[in-house]
């Protein structure tokens, strides 16, 4: 079966019973504690913006006015963007309406009022964090149903009218909220934490340059635009690897290559740190190299805890001569769970290290900020010769005899 065969499965399955058929145990989305329910629709050569805050009411404007008004719904009227508050959208226009108004207004000096300036900032953040995968500055609701649910109709015909109709949500802008509780029932996926930190730190950028009554669209140095690229694949690295926490996201993962599930065929020892996997499925994503984690059990069953799971690198994989493939993990800790001949194993790739993370981003940084790094100056290295020890030029002569034996 293939991953399309299996959301073919779901949307029959949900045409069956009348009702939307989950994909995700989890929400794939988090938020923070204020919500704003929001519309862009651009009008001739303007636009006009529509918000709802935790109040209920509609505030609304054209141009500067709908800045305006989203700051009266966000509760940042003053100019303090606070914790920052979410942005609930049901269609990926309205952020391309509010990065043309926002950049328009992002110098406070030439906003009539601190309201204006700040809406602006706080769509600038809002535009900014929507690129990055589980993000909770911004929530698409359609996208993010469509991700944790299936409907029993045509692939494309899941519009934004069809979710509403068969969630009981009501139409309007005021409807995005009751939206949003119904898919946010569940508990938020676990491991999104290092994208929130992203989130609040660019948030910090974006008050500071309000405070300062400076704009918060100001040309990106070199440093500030590599950190900005490295925290969106990190973001997307994160989101991956957090929705395979998902029991159901999971068993689909088996079809497209990302969950091996199979058989020990060589357990691991106290003297020896490798377990060989045997799989029934040939289209794994798992190759040399690939750092995993594993635990006893089907996709389904819940992921165990630290200690009674285990952790390794995959040192090779192969095909026998039944059409099976086999998965040699090594590496494995000499203490905790090592799995056992005969054991059924489910295998996923270890999820990014939210300390390695930070780690790089420092590295990089310092690396953008010295005057004199070849990464700061743009160019690559130059290569030098410089003296190598005679015991690395011998063993570099000799033959690879191992391999031949």
């Amino acid at each position: 079966m293939s991953a399309a065969l299996f959301d073919l499965a779901l949307r029959v399955r949900a045409r069956e019973v009348g009702v939307p058929v989950p994909r995700l145990l989890h929400t794939s989305v988090p938020t923070r504690s204020a919500r704003v329910a929001v519309w862009a629709r651009q009008r001739g050569k303007g636009c006009r913006v529509w918000a709802v805050g935790a109040d209920g009411a509609v505030h609304s404007g054209s141009g500067s006015d709908g800045l305006a008004a989203l700051a009266r719904a966000a509760g940042c009227v003053s100019g303090d963007l606070g914790e920052g508050a979410t942005a609930l959208i049901d269609r990926p226009g309205t952020l391309r309406v509010l990065d043309a108004l926002a950049v328009e207004h992002a110098d406070p000096t030439r906003c009539r009022d601190v309201a204006v300036a700040a809406g602006s900032s706080l769509a600038g953040w809002w535009v900014e964090r929507s690129a990055h995968p589980g993000s909770g500055a911004v929530v698409d609701l359609l996208a993010v149903t469509r991700q944790q649910m299936m409907l029993g109709t045509v692939p494309g015909s899941d519009d934004a009218d069809a979710w509403r109709a068969a969630l009981g949500v009501p139409h309007g802008i005021a409807g995005l909220h009751a939206w949003w509780r119904a898919v946010s029932v569940l508990p938020t996926l676990p491991g999104l934490e290092p994208t929130g930190e992203g989130d609040d730190w660019l948030l910090g950028v974006h008050q500071d340059a309000l405070s300062k009554r400076a704009s918060w669209n100001v040309p990106e140095s070199l440093y500030v635009a590599a950190m900005r690229l490295q925290s969106r694949c990190d973001a997307a690295d994160i989101h991956a690897a957090a929705l395979l926490d998902d029991p159901l996201w999971r068993l689909r993962g088996v079809h497209t290559g990302h969950v091996c599930h199979g058989d020990v065929v060589v357990g691991a020892h106290d003297d020896q740190g490798r377990v060989v996997v045997r799989s029934q499925r040939l289209d794994t994503r798992l190759k040399a190299g690939v750092a995993v984690v594993g635990w006893p059990g089907d996709p389904l069953h819940q992921k165990p805890e630290p200690a009674d799971r285990f952790a390794g690198e995959v040192v090779s994989t192969a095909v026998t001569e039944h059409c099976e493939l086999e998965v040699t993990i090594g590496g494995l800790r000499r203490t905790g769970y090592k799995p056992g001949a005969g054991e059924i194993l489910t295998v996923v790739a270890a999820p990014p290290n939210p300390s390695t993370i930070r780690s790089h981003k420092r590295v990089k940084a310092r690396l953008y900020k010295r005057r004199f790094s070849w990464l700061s100056q743009g160019v690559r290295p130059v290569p030098t010769r410089r003296d190598v020890p005679l015991a690395v030029l011998i063993a570099a002569a000799e033959p690879d005899t191992e391999g031949q034996q």
